[in-house]
């Protein structure tokens, strides 16, 4: 009986050896090039200004540091309050402790996205400066996207 070479499995190394065959070169695409300046750029030029930072650092601890803590306080005085005998629903502590430190995460991204990049400090609420801020925060991530999109190459 004449036996014939089983095929090896899937997950085996191929142990016949075989004359290398060359692969065809890949062709190259040419390098997606993401930002054409007209100017060289600096590491000035990438940085948010002084007075811009100092707002969105200022706006900031306004709009996430007053829930922020009015968090903590909530979830201490209720404790304080479990001390004295006059205990609430846990439940309760719990779902205003976290809607008030929610609210603090809001604030924060409202602080930053509140400041004006202009000269002037903008509006006490900032709520013009955040819609301008949020649509061009918008058209960026529109054109990330869009980038992302051209640059897949399956």
């Amino acid at each position: 009986m004449t036996e014939e070479p089983r095929k090896p499995l899937p997950f085996e190394p191929d142990t016949a050896k075989k004359p290398k065959v060359a692969k065809p070169a890949a062709k190259k695409r040419p390098p997606v090039v993401m930002n054409k300046p007209e100017r060289p750029r600096s590491n000035a030029d990438n940085r948010i200004p002084e007075a811009v930072s100092k707002r969105m650092i200022t706006r900031s601890v306004v709009c996430c540091g007053i829930p922020t803590l009015a968090g903590i306080g909530i979830f201490i005085g209720a404790y304080f309050l479990a001390l004295n005998g006059m205990r609430l629903p846990n439940v309760v502590v719990l779902l205003v402790s976290m809607g008030c430190l929610g609210l603090g995460v809001m604030g924060l991204t409202y602080g930053i996205l509140s400041a004006s990049w202009e000269d002037t400090d903008g509006s006490w609420l900032g709520l013009d400066e955040f819609k301008v801020n949020f649509d061009r925060m918008k058209a960026g991530y529109k054109a990330n996207k869009e980038l992302r999109k051209d640059m897949d190459f399956d």
